[in-house]
């Protein structure tokens, strides 16, 4: 299965310095860690590195079920976003971050059908508070494994 061979564990989770092009494990400590997964969502905000989402086989995992490792002491924890307008369990979708929130576009939402999802979610992560974006215009289709960005206030997917 593809699915097999990107699977991201907390362990493997390496310090990469290009300028001196070395590449070392990051100190960090296990016990809150992420079941393993691929195929997941990873943003940088401050300190902290965000996972969530992504599948281990054919299970998707919650997009409640969140975690940030903080890149200076290599600390894992669990969030628990509260429930409100949670993004669709998927896979392959895409994030960026505006200020402290985290939006999320997209993802394959059935590995059978391969159908992806037009969905455009916030997490506020102050407030550990999922909202669905809605927007005025044409929405951008519904894809999976694509790439997002912000610019000055503005998401590019």
């Amino acid at each position: 299965s593809k699915r097999s061979k990107r699977i991201f564990e907390a362990k493997h989770l390496h310090v990469i310095s290009v300028g001196v092009r070395s590449r070392r494990p990051m100190a960090q400590s296990l016990q809150a860690a992420p079941p393993a997964r691929g195929w997941h969502e990873n943003v940088v905000v401050e300190d902290k590195m965000f996972v969530w989402g992504g599948t281990c086989g054919s299970q998707f995992h919650s997009r409640l079920d969140l975690f940030s490792v903080n890149i200076v002491t290599g600390e894992w924890r669990c969030h628990k976003a509260l429930r409100r307008e949670t993004p669709t369990p998927c896979c392959d979708a895409f994030a960026a971050v505006i200020g402290s929130c985290i939006y999320t576009h997209g993802g394959e939402i059935s590995t059978s059908l391969f159908t992806a999802s037009d969905e455009l979610h916030q997490l506020d992560i102050k407030e550990m508070r999922w909202r669905k974006v809605e927007t005025r215009g044409a929405i951008p289709t519904g894809r999976y494994g694509a790439a997002m960005c912000s610019v000055d206030g503005k998401l590019l997917c």
